[in-house]
């Protein structure tokens, strides 16, 4: 048994005006994975042997998720970093001779180094921003074809700072490297450019499009290299009844004379109906630029939610004499965003408590890399909005053209970065920096889901702080958006209008806050439960320095986190971190990824994806959490989490009683005995049914596999970078999945195809290969395309089981003369016929008032002397405690008494942290705010080296305390000026295993006098 689940074809990403035509420059590059010199880039040169393939193109996609993850949280630095060379021969059609032809690059990493015929356009190192070149004045006259060469280098930062995890410490090593010159940086200088921020995948990793125009055009929003800003739409003074809506038109006239260009702006409702048009003249003289204003009112405008994203149609044009000579299409939502300070974030007048995801521009996938089809991308973001979710955060640097689309169109509201890694830097990766997030700013300004740029992911210098506020002005001064950072402090607060949050944190009290990483842990999918065979339980993550979770505790885990760090009244929401497997910052060595995901790398859900589902959404949700196919004599505690406000569980139609409830969502049902059958959860609200019940029911032994097949909207094309997915699952006789089968399958394929596969997630070497484990009864492997068309058979068997056997056709894609006007496929989401509506509880004027003014004060500070605090361990519950003193608990989850306190300790306040996490690895493990005049100290247990964060940042003192009988030693740093300070891991070294969390001590300190 087979089939093909199609997803819906759509059209161009953006529509054009019939004098303007955009080619897909995706196919049929040459290839080679090494570096010939600067003559791979002359138009003459040989590359008969070099291998062809397709934009996207990532040249380490081998590697990925293919080595066992680094407790350092450095990353997969064992991929391949090195220079290749990229070459594609194009002709431009004789009926397109004397327009103006341009290349846009949605990315390349780590640098795009680009030549025409020959000659040098640039080079481009921010990895990430999109790019482009004038190709005009290079490009052959007569019918001779043109060569473009793209030179890319990724060699990246490995462990720049070997076993260093003091963030300041390892900037202040890793800023030494860098020269001053942009000219001389190399790539393995630039920070972001490392395993631990992002997967240091290479190549042309985004799709590259030629924009062909009159000479008299609207500029594309290209800045880096041709100056240019592109259109600029946006709405102001935005009511029920009306929005002045304005739109700034960039004229550029390369044409021999002067012309007299009439300039309109089309605005049409989703139907297609026409609400808004605008006209005006320009002289435009020869060579020369003209901007053109035009603004006018929208009445009774449609807004854009999260919950009903509507999106207008903008159609900027240029005309000559009546003939159209330029044309070019925005989709736009017009909305009115207010984040607040005490009570969380409202969007056209209502308040939503924003809940989603963070996750990494590169949505890496395991054999794939980074280099995967618009739809494909798409589909990961399609996870999320069926999951509920309305918040999308990049992580740390920006997210992709279709990313940015989809949010558009799906509804989420978005955190877009410029580029980072996780600290301030200098000298010309500072200037990289500045200038992406310039760029950045003016390509995707036009976009309604983007409400945050976020200008870093850690603070930086005032000067810098300036420097981005400029930038932010300057390009975006009408877009109704915040700009932002994570870890803040009082400096860069002046300079920002929201604090990105982490685990639940708020760094500036006085500003808004977003959650950027909550719910940072890690667990497997293959691993179910401590109940579960064959491996019952995590083998050896008790032994890790860092504990992960089972599937189980992972989505159990789920529900408090959300509570907990963003459930106040006054926390906009956020971010869950991560959404998807990475292979960035993993910290348990058992596993090739940072499996912190809610989907696995391959993107099958986890158990906590389906909890999310009940967290996020406004409809009934309710999911037992787990399988029903255990060993008999089993008994357990069943979870169930629901929306509902209470639970009955059933097994095999015998009532089991209704659930202890827990943070609102999570009902558990204890010592459950295991019985073969069904098991069943029935949730209400308020006495009534609550959706349809949820049941689960015993799968008999695995008789045969069976494969299930995704491909794209218009079907797997023969474009050499087109993929398709498989799904292999073990059921059985009654064809339901086996939750425990976890057994090797082989495939055999043949036809016009690039054999992927698929990922083990504790398996060194396991991507690439013809066969596989499957995990909790599942597993899924990609096959690429070529540029032949034909048909694809994949047949899959493994021992014990009938086989199971699919056919997929590889569709003709056309190409001519190495261009094709067929744009790549996107998803095509329905807007909701039923338009939402909130009560007026809901409202900003009921919550708020009509003025925006209520006597509410600002959020308070955490402590009496601590004005701002962030803890990333799992005990949800750490917390600020104040008058410390005699007696009372250091730590949140243990008995363990204060018995010896030196005086001046008495009354400060003090991190009451979890001693369970004592080998909690994380850089920024807790974070502390403090006025200027106040003493910080920290108890270290005297068994433990000393971290280096703690000996560069304390000074050591001759004072101890004493704790479950161990000694303490205190370290003390007094704060001249307002500080936020970032605290590491109790245990870098996991060898030691008894260790006391540290304890944080914080008070104002009065001058002695004189």
């Amino acid at each position: 048994m087979w089939s093909i689940l199609a997803l819906a074809l759509t059209t161009a990403l953006t529509s054009y005006g019939s004098d303007r035509i955009v080619y897909n420059f995706n196919p049929d590059w040459k290839f080679i994975k090494q570096d010939p010199g600067i003559q791979a880039a002359q138009v003459g040169y040989n590359d008969a042997t070099w291998t062809s393939v397709s934009a996207p193109h990532t040249y380490n996609d081998i590697d990925t998720f293919n080595h066992k993850a680094n407790p350092d949280m450095s990353g997969e630095n064992e991929m391949w970093g090195g220079r290749t060379w990229y070459r594609k021969q194009f002709t431009i059609p004789e009926s397109l001779k004397g327009k103006k032809v341009y290349i846009e690059f949605e990315g390349v990493r780590q640098f795009g180094e680009v030549y025409i015929n020959g000659k040098y356009l640039g080079v481009c190192k921010n990895g990430f921003v999109p790019f482009g070149f004038d190709l005009t004045p290079y490009l052959n006259k007569d019918a001779k074809p043109n060569v473009i060469a793209v030179m890319c280098d990724n060699r990246f930062m490995v462990n720049p700072v070997k076993d260093e995890q003091n963030l300041a410490k390892i900037e202040a090593q890793v800023n030494a490297l860098i020269p001053e010159d942009e000219d001389k940086i190399q790539p393995n200088q630039i920070p972001w450019n490392h395993s631990r921020w992002h997967p240091t995948d290479g190549g042309i990793y985004r799709n590259v499009f030629l924009h062909v125009t009159d000479p008299l055009h609207i500029s594309l929003p290209l800045y880096d290299f041709l100056q240019t800003e592109g259109p600029y739409v946006y709405a102001e003074s935005i009511t029920d009844q009306s929005a002045r809506f304005t739109a700034e038109i960039p004229v550029e006239n390369s044409r021999l004379d002067a012309a007299n260009a009439d300039v309109s702006v089309v605005v049409n409702d989703s139907s297609g109906k026409s609400v808004l048009n605008l006209k005006q003249t320009a002289l435009v003289t020869a060579g020369g630029k003209a901007k053109v204003v035009l603004s006018g009112l929208i009445a009774n405008p449609q807004l854009w939610e999260p919950a009903y994203p509507y999106l207008y149609h903008v159609t900027c044009q240029i005309s000559v004499a009546g003939q159209v000579v330029d044309s070019v299409t925005i989709p736009y939502g017009i909305r009115n965003a207010v984040f607040t300070t005490d009570h969380g974030f409202f969007i056209n007048g209502h308040h939503v408590k924003l809940h989603g995801w963070g996750q990494r521009p590169t949505d890496e996938w395991p054999g794939l890399g980074t280099a995967q089809p618009d739809w494909l991308h798409e589909y990961t973001m399609l996870l999320m909005k069926q999951a509920g979710s309305n918040f999308m955060r990049w992580g740390h640097a920006s997210g992709a053209p279709i990313m940015i689309t989809m949010a558009d169109q799906y509804g989420l509201i978005t955190d877009q970065p410029g580029v980072d890694g996780e600290a301030d830097t200098v000298g010309a990766a500072w200037k990289i920096r500045a200038e992406a997030f310039r760029d950045l700013i003016i390509y995707y300004r036009n976009h309604p889901s983007i409400l945050i740029w976020e200008a870093g992911n850690q603070k930086v210098s005032k000067q810098h702080a300036i420097q981005m506020r400029k930038i932010f002005q300057t390009y975006d001064p009408h877009g109704g958006r915040a700009e932002a950072y994570r870890r803040a402090d009082q400096t860069d607060a002046k300079y920002m209008d929201v604090g990105i949050g982490t685990e639940g944190g708020r760094e500036i009290a006085s500003l808004p806050v977003v959650e950027g990483e909550y719910d940072r842990e890690e667990s497997p999918r293959r691993i179910w439960d401590n109940k579960t065979p064959p491996t019952f339980g995590y083998p050896g993550a008790s032994k890790q320095a860092y504990q992960p979770y089972d599937s189980e505790e992972f989505a159990v885990h789920q529900v408090a986190q959300y509570v907990h760090k963003l459930g106040a009244e006054n926390h906009s929401g956020g971010g869950n971190w991560i959404f998807s497997d990475t292979t960035s910052g993993g910290r348990v060595d058992l596993e090739t990824a940072r499996n912190s995901g809610e989907v696995d790398g391959v993107r099958l859900p986890k158990e906590a994806y389906y909890v999310t589902q009940v967290l996020f959404s406004s409809l009934p949700k309710t999911h037992i959490i787990g399988h029903w196919n255990y060993p008999l004599g089993t008994k357990k505690t069943i979870y169930v989490a629901s929306n509902g406000d209470d639970v009955e569980l059933f097994l095999n139609n015998h009532s089991l009683g209704h659930g202890k409830v827990y943070d609102r969502y999570l009902f558990t049902f204890s010592d459950v005995n295991y019985e073969p059958g069904e098991i069943k959860a029935v949730a209400t609200y308020k006495g009534k049914p609550w959706g349809n019940p949820y049941v689960i029911k015993t799968a008999g032994p695995a008789v045969k596999l069976r494969i299930k097949c995704l491909i794209g909207p218009s079907g797997f094309k023969a474009d050499g970078s087109d993929v398709v997915l498989l799904d292999v699952e073990a059921v059985d006789s009654k064809g339901l999945r086996c939750p425990t089968f976890q057994q090797r399958v082989d495939f055999t394929y043949s036809g016009p195809a690039i054999w992927r596969g698929g990922w083990n997630s504790a398996k060194p070497g396991s991507i690439n290969n013809t066969y596989l484990d499957l995990e909790a009864g599942i597993n899924r492997v990609t096959l690429r395309s070529t540029l032949t068309p034909g048909k694809v058979t994949v047949k899959v068997q493994s021992a014990g089981l009938a086989s199971d056997e699919i056919t997929i056709n590889s569709k003709p894609f056309t190409l001519a003369g190495g261009l094709t006007a067929t744009l790549p496929d996107k998803i095509e989401p329905k807007l909701s016929a039923q338009k939402p509506t909130y009560p007026d509880s809901e409202s900003y004027e009921q919550i708020v008032g009509k003025q925006g003014k209520v006597a509410a004060t600002s959020p308070a500070q955490p402590g009496k002397f601590i004005k701002a605090f962030s803890y990333s361990g799992p005990t949800s519950i750490a917390h600020i405690e104040t008058n410390a003193n005699n007696e009372r608990n250091a730590f949140v989850d243990r008995d363990y008494a204060f018995s010896n306190l030196p005086k001046y300790l008495i009354g400060a306040d003090w991190v009451q942290a979890g001693d369970a996490d004592s080998h909690y690895s994380a850089l920024d493990f807790v974070v502390v705010g403090v006025p200027a005049g106040t003493t910080l100290w920290v108890a270290h247990d005297d068994r433990l080296p000393r971290p280096s964060w703690l000996t560069t940042q304390f000074k050591e003192s001759q004072d101890k305390i004493i704790l479950k009988g161990q000694s303490m030693t205190l370290f003390r740093r007094k704060a001249s000026d307002d500080e936020t300070i970032t605290f590491g891991s109790n245990v870098e070294d996991p060898k030691f295993k008894d260790a006391l969390m540290y304890v944080i001590f914080v008070k104002k300190t009065t001058p002695k006098v004189k």
